[in-house]
C-alpha cells in the first residue's frame, strides 16, 4: 500500500474578471512554487524608441522609455515611463486545457488606453465596409503597427489603431505565423466618440500627436518563439505532469489540474426548498487521452453508500485539511455485477468505509472523485484492477483531489 503524502503550498494565479480570487492550493510531496509579480515598466537606459524591426520615427528625446514584458516572456515593447500598467494575466480554461493568458492594460495620460491580450480563444473577422489604411509600420512577422478609418453605411467613420496583419484589411486580432494564439494590440480612446463624419476629420485624428507617439510605441513590439510559455512559479510539475489551478466559477473551491486535460463546467443556478437561489458547481476533468475522468460538484444535499466489498488502495490527505482525505479505491472481480472497477474520491472518513458519499459541512456538500471505472477505461494501461494501484493514472487522479481547497460555502453566492 502507498504511504500518504505531505501536504506543501502552492500558491494559486487566476484572472480577476473570470473567477473569484482564491487563497492557495497545493500539490503533496513537492517543492513550494509562488507565482512572480505582475508586468512592470522596467527604466531603459535609451530615451527613445528605435523600432525593433519596425523602421518608426522615434519619439521625442524627451520622451524617457521603459522595457515592458508580459510575465511569460511572450511579448516585449518600450513605452514611456508615465504610461501605467494594468496586468490582469491569468491562468484560463480554453478548448485544449488550461494556459496562460495576458491581459495588459496601458493606461495613456490624457489619452485612452493600449489594450494587448493573447490567449487560445476563437476569433472573426469583419468584413462589408470601407477601409483606408493611413499609415502602416511593418514590425516583423507579416504584421504591422496601423492607423486606418472605416466607412460604414451610415456615412459615418470609424477609426482603428493596433497590431494589424499585412495584406488584407486590418482587424483588431491577429495570428502569429502559424501559431494557435489569437492576439490583439490596440489602442482605444473613450473621449473620441468612435465615429466622425467624414473621412478629412477621421484622418485629422489619426495625424494627432497622441497616435503618432502610440505607433511609434506599437513598432517596438517583439514577439518570443515560447508563446505557450508559463510564468515562474506558475503552475506544478509533479511526477512528470504541470498541474495548474481552476477554481469554480462562484470561487467555493480550488483544485490542480493536469494542463493538457479538458475541463467541462456544467454549473447552473437552481432554488432551493426555501425558494432561495443558490449555486451549483459541476466540473468534470479528464484526461484528452483517454483513461483518468473526475468530477467536483458541491449542492445543498448529501445521499446515502450502498454496502459492498472493496478494496482500499492510497489514502492521501487534502491540502486545507487533513480530516478530509483522497482515497484510492478498487471493486474486485469477485464483487456480484460490481467486479472490476476503480476510482479516487474525496472522503471524510480515511478508509474506514469506502468513499462513496459526500463530504458535507453545515451549510454545503462536496462530491469529488470519479465514477467507477473499468480497467479498459485507461487505454491499455491497466489490465485488472490491482494495477491501478501505483499507477500513473492513480497518482494523477489522487493529485487533483487531494489539491482541493475551498474558499467559502455559501450555496447562494453566484458568480
Amino acid at each position: 500500500m502507498l504511504a500518504a503524502s505531505a501536504i506543501v503550498a502552492l500558491a494559486v494565479m487566476l484572472g480577476a474578471c473570470a473567477q473569484p480570487e482564491p487563497e492557495a492550493t497545493a500539490v503533496p510531496d513537492r517543492p513550494q512554487s509562488t507565482p512572480s509579480a505582475s508586468a512592470t515598466p522596467t527604466p531603459s537606459a535609451t530615451a527613445a524608441a528605435t523600432g525593433a524591426p519596425g523602421s518608426a520615427t522615434p519619439p521625442e528625446a524627451a520622451v524617457e522609455l521603459v522595457d515592458l514584458e508580459t510575465r511569460n516572456g511572450s511579448m516585449r515593447m518600450r513605452i514611456p515611463a508615465d504610461w501605467s500598467v494594468d496586468d490582469a494575466s491569468h491562468v484560463a480554461t480554453f478548448a485544449e486545457g488550461q494556459g496562460w493568458a495576458n491581459e495588459l492594460s496601458i493606461a495613456v495620460p490624457d489619452g485612452g488606453v493600449l489594450f494587448y491580450t493573447d490567449g487560445l480563444w476563437g476569433d472573426a473577422g469583419v468584413a462589408g465596409v470601407e477601409v483606408e489604411i493611413v499609415e502602416q509600420i511593418p514590425v516583423g512577422h507579416g504584421l504591422a503597427a496601423t492607423a486606418w478609418w472605416e466607412g460604414y453605411e451610415d456615412g459615418n467613420y470609424g477609426v482603428g489603431v493596433g497590431i494589424v496583419e499585412t495584406g488584407g484589411e486590418p482587424f483588431h486580432v491577429f495570428r502569429l505565423d502559424d501559431h494557435k494564439r489569437v492576439y490583439s494590440l490596440s489602442y482605444y480612446d473613450d473621449a473620441v466618440s468612435g465615429t466622425f463624419d467624414s473621412s478629412a476629420a477621421a484622418e485629422d485624428y489619426l495625424a494627432s500627436d497622441t497616435i503618432g507617439l502610440v505607433l511609434d510605441v506599437l513598432a517596438t513590439v517583439e514577439f518570443s518563439d515560447e508563446q505557450d510559455a508559463l510564468p515562474e512559479g506558475v503552475g506544478v510539475e509533479h511526477e512528470g505532469t504541470t498541474y495548474l489551478p481552476y477554481t469554480t466559477r462562484n470561487g467555493s473551491a480550488t483544485f490542480l489540474v493536469p494542463q493538457d486535460w479538458d475541463i467541462r463546467d456544467d454549473s447552473s443556478a437552481s432554488t432551493n426548498m426555501a425558494g432561495q437561489q443558490v449555486w451549483n458547481n459541476a466540473v468534470t476533468v479528464a484526461d484528452p487521452d483517454g483513461g483518468a475522468m473526475l468530477g467536483y460538484f458541491d449542492m445543498e444535499f448529501t445521499n446515502w453508500i450502498e454496502e459492498l466489498d472493496w478494496t482500499l488502495g492510497e489514502v492521501r490527505p487534502t491540502t486545507e485539511n487533513p480530516q478530509w482525505q483522497a482515497v484510492s479505491w478498487a471493486f474486485g472481480d469477485s464483487v456480484p455485477h460490481q467486479g472490476g472497477y476503480v476510482s479516487v474520491d474525496l472522503t471524510d472518513r480515511g478508509g474506514t468505509e469506502r468513499p462513496a458519499d459526500r463530504v458535507c459541512t453545515e451549510r454545503m456538500c462536496r462530491d469529488f472523485g470519479s465514477l467507477p471505472l473499468s480497467p479498459s477505461w485507461f487505454g491499455g494501461e491497466l489490465s485488472s484492477t490491482d494495477d491501478f494501484f501505483g499507477s500513473a493514472s492513480e497518482e494523477q487522479m489522487l493529485t487533483v483531489v487531494a489539491s482541493l481547497q475551498t474558499h467559502h460555502d455559501d450555496p447562494t453566492r453566484m458568480p
